[in-house]
């Protein structure tokens, strides 16, 4: 208990921590929707586009008056559009474009950091991420836009749940599903361009993709999903956290690899100890 005081009474670790816990409630909901429609890479993609603004940002952001996170957020945008659009050119599948994205991104990445020395001491941590360094106006920016976000799904809860489950029969009964879904990308881009610089990218994926896995293990209802989803993202944080600090390991990494530890246990306690009816 000393050790846990001691630990949560810094003042990074208590911003880091208020960081982590309301960027991954964020991803974790949001990454029910990528389960939901199947388009789970849809969330790495996102997330290179956005370091992709981020390291440009170091290059050219000064000389055209633009800061990191304002071409982070553009480049998320421009993807959150390139994959909302409808793809119908014969052997070209969405999946393809989302591989041929991510990669493109990440290429585009490693050239910009390689020409930039500075760059590429700086950027280090937007792949790993360290969440503790968190300043406060990034910690109030990510609260801010947090909230936005959870203003518009809890408007659009429902037809952001129909739309995902059967686009089809959405579409059939004249609801405007293709506007639902472009909002949907939408928020995600934006929580993703948000939440790449201070937390990282391994962060921010993992929180998409991992906790709504645990909740879908654990639970057939919905709103169960969403709620186990965010529960496992701040369990995650508060231990990760916790033996990042105590084994001075890198903190990003360690939180994701704490909620992969999560998975599995509720994976085989699901599979072997618990029985379906």
């Amino acid at each position: 208990m000393d050790l846990l005081i001691e630990i949560f009474s810094e003042r990074f670790i208590q911003a880091g921590l208020a960081a982590s816990l309301i960027l991954g409630s964020v991803c974790a909901y949001l990454g029910v929707f990528l389960i939901l429609k199947r388009i789970v890479f849809v969330g790495a993609a996102l997330s290179q586009m956005a370091a992709v603004g981020v390291v440009a940002g170091h290059v050219i952001g000064h000389e055209l008056g633009l800061n990191l996170e304002a071409l982070a957020f553009l480049f998320s945008i421009l993807g959150a559009l390139l994959f909302w659009l409808p793809v119908s050119q014969g052997s070209i599948t969405k999946e393809s474009l989302i591989g041929y994205t991510y990669i493109f991104a990440s290429a585009l990445s490693i050239i910009i950091i390689a020409k930039d020395p500075l760059a590429e001491a700086e950027n280090i941590d937007l792949f790993s991420g360290n969440i503790l360094f968190v300043t406060g106006f990034d910690l109030f920016l990510i609260s801010v836009v947090s909230s936005l976000i959870c203003v518009v799904h809890i408007i659009f809860r429902k037809e952001f749940v129909f739309v995902s489950f059967d686009p089809t029969t959405a579409q059939t009964l004249k609801i405007p599903a293709r506007l639902y879904d472009f909002l949907i990308y939408l928020t995600l881009g934006i929580a993703i361009s948000v939440g790449i610089r201070s937390a990282g990218m391994l962060f921010i994926f993992s929180s998409l993709i991992i906790p709504a896995l645990i909740g879908m293990i654990l639970f057939q209802r919905l709103v169960w999903i969403f709620i186990a989803s965010v529960v496992s993202i701040w369990i995650s944080s508060l231990v990760g956290i916790v033996f990042s600090y105590t084994f001075d390991l890198p903190t990003g990494p360690t939180i994701s690899a704490t909620n992969a530890i999560i998975f599995l246990i509720c994976f085989f306690v699901k599979r072997f100890l618990i029985r379906s009816p």
